[in-house]
């Protein structure tokens, strides 16, 4: 049986690894994806390409280090 949800293994130098932060791409292959991150703060339910998603997830770690620092 295949999950629904699959996790891509990604470089922490790639993604700009934060911890409890990381990209999961479904499908993890292919010109398109779906993305979420594994805090559930991020969720882009429409596919869109593989750079575009990548973008979007760096922006999403950006945030998460502005409100850290604010704390």
């Amino acid at each position: 049986m295949t999950s629904t949800s699959t996790a891509t293994p990604t470089d922490p130098q790639e993604t700009g690894f934060h911890p409890g932060h990381g990209p999961i791409l479904e499908p993890p292959e292919g010109p398109e994806s779906a993305l979420a991150c594994t805090c559930g703060g991020l969720l882009e339910l429409t596919p869109d390409t593989r750079p575009a998603q990548m973008g979007r997830y760096h922006l999403h770690l950006e945030e998460v280090r502005r409100e850290a620092l604010r704390d």
